[in-house]
């Protein structure tokens, strides 16, 4: 089926549902990296989506296509973990000592791969019943031309909520503020999760035709690829600890856990050093990305005022693993 109408946010969604069936047989039949990545990227920008839209799709009977999502996430996250990590561990630069206890941890997580696309793996029939379900998307997409006129508001209320539940959280991470006696610990991987989803609304307002300036959503991607950096390296660190312990290595091989210990130490330190670059990034340029949302997307939007229309979508690049959880993303 063929959109009827021209609507940029839509149009945006319909690019993920295409790249979702595009990317799908070489990411569950090849376990082709690149497909595999990019089949999640897709569903999580659908999630976003579909999470603003949320008051219009209560009587579009959307579950279906949303739960395709979301298993296919899941099936897909332990290989996009482990494809990461174990690219980082062929990226690090740590002393010739490390040697042995790297080429351990790596054959560790490449046989945990095998593991993980073995059960993966989807006959024929299977994968096709999966990429079918995606098609009920231009069904939903034509309940929702019926409400254009009430994309806009939703997507100007989720960037100002989004945002702010962003920006009050980095303010505590990177120091801005000091947290209140009685609040909660600070979750970094919470703050990260938010701003993926502040991530995916610039993306979406931008194609619905938003001014969303360049400079927000290159500023801010820079400040994401950070916590991602973070993110890789504190799971990669945390499941280096897990093999030692499933392993038993400090019973059997001693010198040998010492040293994968040291490993993961490393990596624990990168991710220090990525959490306060972040922090440096949004101490620098947290102000002016409030300053400029709000003056470029007001909360009161001329909601009658006709919808730009959208002829190409911004191209945005990927790069951070995903932990299995999907903690919402």
């Amino acid at each position: 089926m063929e959109p009827s109408a021209t609507i940029g946010s839509l149009s945006y969604l319909d690019e993920q549902i295409e790249a979702i069936r595009g990317h799908l047989p070489a990411a569950l039949h090849d376990f082709d990296q690149t497909a595999i990545h990019q089949s999640r990227v897709g569903t999580r920008r659908l999630k976003a989506g579909f999470d603003i839209l949320e008051p219009l799709l209560a009587d579009l009977n959307a579950d279906g296509l949303a739960k395709a999502g979301k298993g296919l996430r899941r099936r897909l996250g332990p290989l996009r973990d482990l494809d990461v990590m174990i690219d980082h561990l062929s990226e690090a630069a740590l002393p010739p000592r490390s040697a042995d206890a790297i080429a351990w941890v790596h054959q560790h997580f490449e046989t945990a791969r095998a593991d993980a696309r073995a059960d993966s793996v989807l006959g024929p029939k299977k994968a096709a019943k999966l990429m079918a379900r995606f098609d009920d998307w231009w069904r939903v997409r034509h309940g929702l031309e019926q409400h254009a006129e009430a994309i806009q508001p939703l997507l100007v209320d989720a960037l100002h909520s989004r945002f702010s539940a962003f920006a009050d959280l980095a303010d505590r991470v990177a120091g801005v503020v000091e947290s209140p006696v009685d609040a909660p610990p600070i979750d970094v991987h919470e703050l990260r999760i938010d701003g993926k989803a502040v991530r995916y609304a610039f993306e979406i307002a931008a194609a619905h035709g938003l001014p969303i300036p360049k400079k927000i959503a290159k500023t801010f991607k820079a400040m994401q690829d950070s916590l991602g950096d973070w993110h890789d390296e504190v799971v990669l660190a945390e499941r280096i600890l897990r093999a030692v312990i499933d392993a038993e290595l400090a019973l059997h091989r001693p010198p040998l856990a010492s040293a994968v210990l040291d490993v993961a130490r490393a990596y624990l330190h990168r991710s220090e050093k990525s959490l306060a670059k972040f922090g440096m990034q949004w101490r620098r340029s947290g102000g002016s990305l409030r300053t400029t949302l709000a003056e470029r997307v007001p909360l009161t939007v001329d909601v009658a005022a006709p919808i730009v229309e959208r002829t190409e979508t911004p191209v945005v690049t990927e790069t951070i693993g995903e932990p299995a959880d999907e903690a919402g993303a």
